[in-house]
C-alpha cells in the first residue's frame, strides 16, 4: 500500500490517534499500577505509536504527566520520522510535593519523598511498563520545575536509570541549593558515558536585568529557578563530564508556567539530532544505493542507542516506492523483501510488496502477496486489487 513520501521520508502517523467509531480521537490511554513502595495507586497516561505487531519504542518518562502528557504526544507524532516513535508514559501526582523534592525542609512536613519516590521507578513502573508494552531499552527522562529538580536528582545520584534527561526550569534552589551543591562537586566524577542531557531556563529575571545581575537579586523570590539554573549549567561547562552529550538554552520570551512545550520539542530534536535518514543526496547523486545507505543509518543508530533499531515499516515502504517510481526496480525489489523480512507479521508490507509483483507482471506472486497480507490484515483495498487480480 502506497504511502505519502517527502523529501524527508518522514512519515507523520497522525492515524495513531486512532479516530473510534464515536468521533473521539484518543491519543493514549489510562492505565494504573499498585505501588507497594508509596502504599498506594497511581494513573499511568500512556501513549502507544500505531506500529507493526514486532515494533519496540524508546520510552520517554514524563513527570507532571497530567500537564505534559498531551503535548508530548503532539510533539512525537508530529516529528515522527524526525526523531523516532516513541511509548510516552505520563506518571500523574498524588502527593507532589513529596515525590518531586529530594530532601526534606524544615517545616514542611510533607516534602523529601524524592529518592522513595525514584524507588517506586525503578523496582515497579520500569518492570511494569517493559512487561506490558512494547518497549525498547533506551529511556528518556523529562521533569520541569519540581519535575526539573527530580531528573536532575537522578542524574546525580542515579546516573545509569535513563539514557537521556530533559531538565527544564528546574528548582534547584529547594532546601537552600542542597542538590545544586552536590552536582557541583560530583558532576565531574560521574560515570555519564553515552548519556545525553538538555537543560532549558526561562526568562524569570525582572525587566532591567540580565543574567549576570540577576545573581545579585537574591530577595526577588521570582528570580530563584535562575539563581539557582545558571550555577548548574556553570557547573556542567566546568566539569566537562567525559562522554556526556549536552546543550542548554535560554528562553527569552518564556517564563516559569510557560517555557515547558517549546522546551520539550527543542530537547527532544536536539537529543535525537542524529536521527532523521535524511534523502536529499539522493536527488542529486542517483548512483547512491539507498538500500546501501540505509543500512549503514541504522547501524549508526544502534551503536547510538545501545541495541539494534531496525528501519520503521514505513520508512523502508517509502523509500521502496520511491525506487520503483525512480525506475531502481532491483533496489526497489530488495527495499519491499527488507520490509517482510523486517515485519513479517505486516499487512502493509506483503500488500506493497504485492504492489510491485503486479506492476511487474508477476501475477501468482502478486496474488499469493495480496493473499498473506489479508491472512493478517483485512482491508477494501487489498481485497479489490486481489479480486481484479483473479478476474484476468
Amino acid at each position: 500500500m502506497r504511502i505519502f513520501t517527502t523529501l524527508l521520508f518522514c512519515a507523520i502517523c497522525i492515524s495513531a490517534m486512532g479516530q473510534k467509531p464515536d468521533n473521539r480521537i484518543v491519543i493514549g490511554a489510562v492505565d494504573t499500577i499498585f505501588s507497594k513502595v508509596l502504599n498506594e495507586k497511581r494513573a499511568l497516561l500512556m501513549h502507544i505509536p500505531d506500529g507493526g505487531k514486532d515494533e519496540r519504542y524508546p520510552v520517554l518518562y514524563i513527570l507532571d504527566g497530567e500537564d505534559h502528557f498531551n503535548s508530548a504526544v503532539g510533539i512525537v507524532q508530529q516529528m515522527a520520522g524526525v526523531i523516532p516513535d516513541m511509548i510516552i508514559v505520563g506518571i500523574t501526582n498524588t502527593v507532589r510535593q513529596r515525590d518531586l523534592t529530594p530532601t526534606p525542609v524544615a517545616g514542611d512536613n510533607v516534602s523529601g519523598g524524592g529518592e522513595k519516590f525514584i524507588r517506586f521507578i525503578t523496582d515497579e513502573l520500569f518492570p511494569y511498563v517493559d512487561s506490558h508494552y512494547p518497549t525498547a531499552p533506551y529511556r528518556v527522562f523529562s521533569g520541569h520545575s519540581l519535575g526539573g529538580l527530580t531528573v536532575v536528582n537522578t542524574l546525580v545520584n542515579h546516573t545509569g536509570l535513563f539514557n537521556a534527561y530533559i531538565v527544564i526550569d528546574p528548582s534547584l534552589w529547594w532546601d537552600n541549593k542542597k542538590l545544586l551543591k552536590q552536582a557541583q562537586q560530583q558532576l565531574s566524577t560521574l560515570n555519564i558515558a553515552k548519556k545525553s542531557l538538555f537543560v532549558a531556563f526561562a526568562n524569570n529575571m525582572t525587566p532591567g536585568t540580565d543574567t549576570i545581575t540577576v545573581m545579585q537579586d537574591t530577595l526577588n523570590p521570582r528570580t530563584n529557578v535562575t539563581r539557582s539554573v545558571l550555577p548548574f549549567i556553570k557547573a556542567l561547562k566546568e566539569a566537562k563530564p567525559r562522554g556526556l552529550n549536552w546543550s542548554y538554552k535560554f528562553y527569552p520570551n518564556e517564563r516559569h508556567g510557560t517555557i515547558e512545550l517549546n522546551a520539550e520539542y527543542d530537547a527532544l530534536r536536539y537529543l535525537f539530532n542524529y536521527y532523521p535518514f535524511l534523502t536529499s543526496p539522493f536527488a542529486c547523486h542517483s548512483e547512491l544505493n539507498i538500500d546501501s545507505v540505509l543500512s549503514a543509518h541504522f547501524k549508526m543508530l544502534s551503536d547510538r542507542f545501545g541495541y539494534t533499531v531496525v528501519p520503521p515499516e514505513s520508512l523502508v515502504n517509502s523509500l521502496a516506492y520511491y525506487c520503483w517510481g525512480s525506475k531502481k526496480t532491483k533496489e526497489a525489489f530488495s527495499l519491499f523483501k527488507r520490509n517482510i523480512d523486517i515485519h513479517p507479521q505486516s499487512g502493509n508490507a506483503f500488500d506493497s510488496i504485492g504492489d510491485f509483483y503486479a506492476g511487474t507482471g508477476e501475477k501468482q506472486k502478486a496474488i499469493e502477496a495480496y493473499t498473506k497480507s489479508l491472512s493478517l490484515r483485512e482491508t477494501a483495498d487489498t481485497r479489490r486489487k486481489l479480486e481484479e487480480l483473479r478476474k484476468k
